[in-house]
């Protein structure tokens, strides 16, 4: 080994540091084209699905307090419109105020804008946990009446139905108040508490429902189908055939209902379990980061327009829910 071979190996080592700092890496989604849907995505879309979701929730509330809570689908039927409200209400309020250029204004107090976006935020997360909690508890409900219909009214009652509500709103209001009380302002800084807070009001509620629904949904659908033809010919036999058929309609409105949770949170869970199963898959990743934040930004839009769409389905199959729909809101003018 000559004297110079250290400052050769140097050398070579320097040039390598050199040529590894120069090579930037290209993230998979430009900033740019983040920018054009992120612009995109806020004032048009989401505050279009929000307002759209405002107007038929509203509708929605009126019309199931018009026809009665009396039975237990009504009452979560009622239960979900309101969360839904507060999904579509508090998304526009975040999309006007947590974004340029007003975020970057103050209330007359001094306060920045951006704070009102930021507490909206922290009431729309918990809400779409809530609004996965009702439609799995809707889906099991419609996925037991078809499968038990002679024990159904037993283990299932309005006041078993309200109670369990008021428990999963409760649920959502104690994660709702950790997020804010731990560890106090600023909010906008990363706290790995506030994530788990985070994770258990919103995460967790859409992953463990989201299952519930399809398992729910595919027994309903598999068991539907079985008894569709048992169903029609006792229907011809009996007195009782708008009792049969009132139940059918149920169960398939309930399973609509569930297909809409479904295909819209589907972007939420596959973000979910990427960034559980593969770590480097984060929003400050300089290769992967501009595509998380834009699947992160679809599925916030898949859930909000899941909120704003369920009218289309009372509507169109609720006999009940038209009669009503009609006499309060396309009264003829004389």
């Amino acid at each position: 080994m000559t004297p110079e071979t250290p400052h050769v190996n140097s050398a070579l080592s320097s040039l390598t540091n050199e040529t590894k700092t120069d090579a930037p890496i290209t993230p998979i989604l430009s900033g740019y084209m983040l920018k054009i849907f992120g612009y995109v995505n806020t004032f048009f879309l989401s505050i279009l699905a929000g307002s759209v979701g405002i107007i038929t929730n509203t509708v929605n509330i009126s019309v199931y307090w018009k026809m009665g809570l009396s039975g237990t689908t009504n009452i979560s039927f009622f239960a979900l419109s309101i969360i839904d409200l507060l999904v579509s209400l508090t998304s526009v309020v975040i999309k006007i105020t947590y974004n340029s250029p007003f975020s970057g204004m103050k209330l007359p107090s001094g306060v920045p804008v951006s704070e009102i976006g930021l507490g909206a935020l922290f009431i729309f997360y918990p809400c779409l946990g809530l609004s996965a909690w009702i439609t799995a508890s809707l889906s099991i409900e419609r996925c037991l009446c078809v499968c038990a219909p002679l024990k159904v009214k037993e283990i299932l009652t309005t006041k078993k139905i309200t109670f369990l509500l008021l428990i999963m709103a409760a649920y959502q209001l104690v994660y709702i108040f950790l997020l804010f009380m731990y560890p106090g302002p600023p909010y906008n800084i990363p706290n790995q508490w506030r994530a788990l807070f985070f994770n258990c009001s919103c995460s967790f509620p859409s992953f463990i429902s989201f299952f519930l629904v399809l398992v729910s949904t595919t027994l309903l659908v598999v068991r539907l189908k079985q008894n569709l033809e048992w169903r029609n010919e006792a229907a011809k036999q009996s007195n009782q055939t708008s009792g049969g058929s009132k139940e059918r309609k149920a169960a398939r409105c309930v399973v609509a209902i569930c297909v809409i949770f479904i295909i819209c949170f589907t972007p939420n869970i596959v973000l979910f379990v990427m960034s559980l199963g593969y770590p480097t898959f984060a929003v400050n990743d300089p290769y992967l980061g501009n595509l998380k934040k834009l699947m992160y930004a679809l599925s916030s839009l898949f859930q909000l327009v899941s909120s704003s769409v369920n009218i289309i389905v009372y509507y169109r199959m609720g006999t009940k829910y038209r009669e009503v729909f009609t006499a309060l809101f396309c009264r003829k003018k004389f």
